[in-house]
C-alpha cells in the first residue's frame, strides 16, 4: 500500500481546493481538457484513498462543500455525464474494494458488525433505490435520465469506506474532520463574497465569471433589483450547518480567551453573511424555524444560556452586515450596487407572480397526478413530469413555457414519485431516527456537538420541503456524517 501523509494536511487540502477552482475556470475556456482533468482527478483521488481511506473521505468531504452540484469538472462520455464528484466517489469505492480484498471479506465484515440498528433501515432503503433503477428500465425511461436522476443515491455507498475506517469514533478524528469541514466552509464563504465583489463592481471579466458559474453548475447569479446581485451556490447549505457547529460550543460555556472569542464571532459573521447573500427563502425559513424549535426544546436552560445566545446572534448579525457593506461598497475600483431594501423585499414577497414560485406551484398538481399512477412503489428513476414554467431560461427555449423534467423542487414528493410511499416512509424513518438519537445524546450528555448536528438536521429536513437536498449528495453526505456520532461505537 502507498503511505502518503502530507506534512501540513490543511495546507495541502487548501492548495487542492484552490487548484481545483483555477483548473475549473481554465476549463471553461478550454473545454477539451475536461476529460483529461477528470482522468487526472480520478488517479489522484484513487492514490490518496489507497494511501489512506480517511484522506480519501476528507477529499470527498471537501469536494462536497466546494463543488456544489459536483461539476467543477465534467464531460459527456458515451452519452453519460461524468463529473468530478462521480470520479472521486468511484476512486474512493475502488480503493475500499481493494482494502476489503487485502483484509479479507470476513475480517471486513466484522468491522461492519455491531451496527444493526443502522444497517436495517439502510438496507431496506437500499432495496427501494435498486427497485427505482429497475422500475425506470422496465417503464422505458431514458437511460441518460435514469442515470442522471439516480446516481445521487449512490453516494450513500460511502458508508462502506466510513465503516472500514471505523467511522469517526475518536475525538481526534472528529476534530480533524471538523477542521476540514470548516476549512472548506470558510473557502466557500470567501468565494461567495469574492463573487459578490466582482458583480457589485461590474469588473471587466464579469461575463466570463458568470458563464463559468452557470456552466459548471457551481451556482446562480441573479439581479434582484436595487443594484443587488443574488449569489446562490447550492453548497451554501453548509453555511448554516457551520454556523450551528460554531455557535453551540459558545453558548454552552463562557469564552474568556479574547482571541478565541474574536475568531468565533468572525466565523459566525462570515457564515451568516453567506446565508443572507444567498437570498434563499428556503434557507432563511429552515434556519429560522430550526433555531426556534431547538430554542423551545432548550426551554429549561439558564438565563446565561439565553443571554449568550442573544449576544452571539446579535454580534454575528452586525458582523455579517458590516462584511456585506464593506464588500459591496468597497471604493475600488468602482462600486455599482446599492444597498436598498428592494432586493430583500422582493425575496420576502410570496406572491405567485414571482417566476420561481409560480413555476413551483404550477408543477404541484401535475406532480400529484403522476404520483397517483404508482403511489406505493413509484415510477422509478427517470420519471418525468411536464408543467408550464415562467422561468426565463425555459421561455427562451419554449415560448409557451411548457417544460418536462425528472428533477423537481418538491423534494419529498420527488422521492414519492420515484420510490413510492413505501420508499419515502423508510427514508423518513431513517432520517427521524437519526434526529431522535441526536436529540437524546444532546439531552443526556448536554453535548454541544449533538445539539449542533440536531439543529443542522432539522434545518435540512425543513429546507428539503421546498428545495431538494436530502435526495442529493449535499444532504446525503451530511446524513452519513451524522451517523458517525450517534454513539461511542458509531454506525
Amino acid at each position: 500500500m502507498l503511505n502518503f501523509k502530507p506534512r501540513y494536511p490543511y495546507f495541502f487540502l487548501g492548495t487542492l481546493i484552490l487548484l481545483a477552482e483555477l483548473l475549473s475556470f481554465t476549463a471553461y475556456f478550454l473545454p477539451g481538457i475536461q476529460v483529461y482533468l477528470l482522468a487526472a482527478s480520478f488517479l489522484a483521488a484513487f492514490l490518496l484513498s489507497l494511501s489512506s481511506l480517511k484522506l480519501g473521505l476528507a477529499l470527498a468531504l471537501v469536494e462536497l462543500v466546494i463543488g456544489s452540484k459536483g461539476h467543477l469538472f465534467s464531460a459527456d462520455v458515451f452519452g453519460f455525464s461524468f463529473s468530478l464528484r462521480l470520479v472521486v466517489w468511484a476512486a474512493l469505492m475502488l480503493a475500499s474494494l481493494i482494502f476489503i480484498i487485502r483484509r479479507g471479506f470476513l475480517n471486513s465484515w466484522r468491522q461492519f458488525g455491531g451496527s444493526y440498528y443502522f444497517w436495517l433501515p439502510l438496507l431496506a432503503f437500499s432495496a427501494f433505490i435498486i427497485l427505482a433503477f429497475v422500475q425506470g428500465l422496465i417503464r422505458g425511461h431514458s437511460l441518460g435520465d435514469i442515470f442522471s436522476d439516480g446516481n445521487a443515491w449512490l453516494f450513500l455507498s460511502l458508508i462502506i469506506p466510513l465503516l472500514l475506517v471505523g467511522g469517526v469514533r475518536e475525538e481526534g478524528d472528529r476534530q480533524v474532520f471538523l477542521n476540514i469541514f470548516f476549512l472548506a466552509s470558510i473557502f466557500l464563504s470567501l468565494k461567495t463574497l469574492i463573487l459578490l465583489f466582482i458583480f457589485s463592481h461590474n469588473l471587466n471579466f464579469m461575463p466570463d465569471v458568470y458563464l463559468w458559474v452557470r456552466r459548471s453548475g457551481v451556482g446562480e447569479i441573479t439581479a434582484m433589483g436595487g443594484g443587488w446581485q443574488r449569489i446562490f451556490i447550492q453548497s451554501q447549505i453548509y453555511a448554516p450547518i457551520a454556523f450551528f457547529l460554531t455557535l453551540w460550543p459558545l453558548i454552552l460555556k463562557r469564552v474568556d480567551n479574547k482571541k478565541e472569542f474574536f475568531l468565533a464571532v468572525t466565523k459566525l459573521s462570515l457564515f451568516l453573511a453567506v446565508i443572507i447573500v444567498s437570498m434563499s427563502r428556503s434557507f432563511w425559513l429552515g434556519f429560522g424555524l430550526s433555531a426556534l424549535i431547538i430554542g423551545i426544546l432548550c426551554c429549561r436552560r439558564t438565563w446565561a444560556f439565553y443571554r449568550r445566545s442573544f449576544f452571539y446572534s446579535l454580534a454575528s448579525l452586525i458582523g455579517a452586515a458590516l462584511i456585506i457593506i464593506v464588500v459591496v461598497k468597497f471604493p475600488f475600483p468602482d462600486p455599482q450596487a446599492g444597498l436598498s431594501a428592494e432586493a430583500l423585499a422582493n425575496r420576502l414577497e410570496l406572491s405567485g407572480g414571482e417566476a420561481a414560485l409560480a413555476s413551483r406551484w404550477a408543477l404541484l398538481p401535475n406532480l400529484w397526478q403522476e404520483i397517483k399512477k404508482a403511489p406505493f412503489l413509484g415510477q422509478g428513476f427517470g420519471a418525468t413530469v411536464g408543467y408550464y414554467s415562467q422561468d426565463p431560461r425555459v421561455l427562451a427555449q419554449s415560448p409557451d413555457g411548457w417544460y418536462r423534467s425528472y428533477a423537481f423542487e418538491w423534494a419529498y414528493l420527488d422521492t414519492w414519485l420515484k420510490m413510492g410511499i413505501l420508499g419515502l416512509a423508510v427514508y423518513l424513518a431513517w432520517i427521524f431516527s437519526l434526529l431522535f438519537l441526536l436529540l437524546r445524546a444532546a439531552f443526556l450528555k448536554s453535548s454541544a456537538f449533538a445539539w449542533s448536528l440536531a439543529a443542522s438536521l432539522l434545518f435540512l429536513i425543513i429546507v428539503n420541503i421546498f428545495t431538494p437536498y436530502l435526495n442529493h449528495p449535499l444532504g446525503l453526505g451530511f446524513l452519513l456524517f451524522c451517523s458517525c456520532f450517534i454513539k461511542k461505537n458509531p454506525l
